[in-house]
């Protein structure tokens, strides 16, 4: 985008200042937004760069914002789009620690049961094909709920469904093509201390005949043994019993208690629901009891993730 290439260290034209300026504009209009919907009742659940999720009692309609939608556009001297109204959202937090919030990291499910879905892994284009549509399995599953406090009754299902996909993997019965992994070479072969998966892999194909170079994408399979990886453009067949069975279980797992944790499901309870169906009842943890109806956390605890409905997100257009 143009605002991009203001930044962009080599551009021809612009200058930083620009750029700086430009976020600067959008910060103004989107506290603006927030201060709207604050005094208009409502509550902002989440701002990233030109968008805001806000909540307001008694509000489950679009015409139920239109009111807001009037008074940000007078506020900010911008045109506000209404993107939908979910019937619920979450807000994931950092993998890394679980009390920061991140600014991209959310799914959520509008009032026409359509997804929406960012951040995770689904959305990832390193994620093999197998794990995409376990995590979307999960996601549809839960799009089945009209609210929040529904969302517990579907846990039965979904465990089911992983312990199913868990066995097909173990049982050698997903195609490889399923289990292939996709990733950039961050740089050239020659400058990796440590070699990198797709460095190995891109390794076989240089060995092949196949150079790849930096920037370039490598497909490969995670195996057992050494070197860990079987670069797919080079194998014309390989042995499913070489597979690294235990890296996809592992991927597997993650991308379960990714869409899960709101509800309370942790790693170590996922896999002993997975692995041995050891202790699974009813739903745990952090919103258990759901009471009924819209709800939310405190918002002290508004970095950690919960489920919210219904939320409608408004994204700023140009003028």
């Amino acid at each position: 985008t143009c605002f991009g290439y203001l930044g962009y260290k080599n551009a021809r034209f612009g200058r930083i200042e620009a750029h700086e300026a430009v976020t600067a504009y959008g910060r103004d209009a989107l506290l603006s937004a927030k201060e709207a919907a604050e005094d208009l009742g409502g509550q902002v659940l989440h701002m990233y760069v030109d968008g805001l999720w806000i909540q307001i009692p008694g509000a489950s309609a679009p015409a139920d914002f239109q009111a807001l939608l009037d008074e940000i556009a007078i506020r900010t001297g911008l045109s506000i789009a209404l993107d939908g109204v979910y019937r619920w959202v979450a807000f994931l937090p950092s993998r890394l620690d679980e009390r920061m919030p991140v600014a991209n990291r959310y799914f959520g499910v509008f009032q026409d049961g359509s997804l929406k879905v960012r951040g995770i892994e689904a959305r990832r284009r390193d994620t093999p094909p197998f794990i995409v549509d376990a995590q979307m399995e999960i996601l549809e599953t839960l799009a089945r709920a009209e609210n929040a406090s529904e969302l517990p009754a579907y846990l039965p299902a979904i465990v089911s469904s992983l312990q199913r996909k868990l066995s097909a993997l173990r049982r050698g019965r997903v195609p490889l093509k399923e289990l292939m992994v996709t990733q950039k070479l961050s740089r050239n072969l020659e400058e990796y201390r440590s070699p990198s998966p797709p460095a190995r892999a891109a390794a076989q194909m240089e060995a092949a005949g196949k150079p790849v170079r930096k920037g370039q994408h490598v497909r490969f399979i995670y195996t057992l043994g050494e070197p860990g990886v079987a670069a797919w453009d080079v194998h014309s067949y390989l042995d499913p019993a070489t597979v690294d069975v235990a890296r996809y279980v592992e991927l597997l797992v993650r991308a379960a208690v990714t869409v899960l944790w709101p509800l309370g499901i942790e790693e170590r309870q996922a896999r002993d629901w997975l692995y041995s169906n050891a202790g699974y009842m009813a739903a745990p943890g952090r919103l258990s009891p759901i009471p009924a109806g819209p709800f939310a956390l405190d918002p002290a605890l508004a970095c950690l993730p919960a489920f919210y409905t219904p939320v409608v997100p408004f994204a700023a257009q140009p003028a």
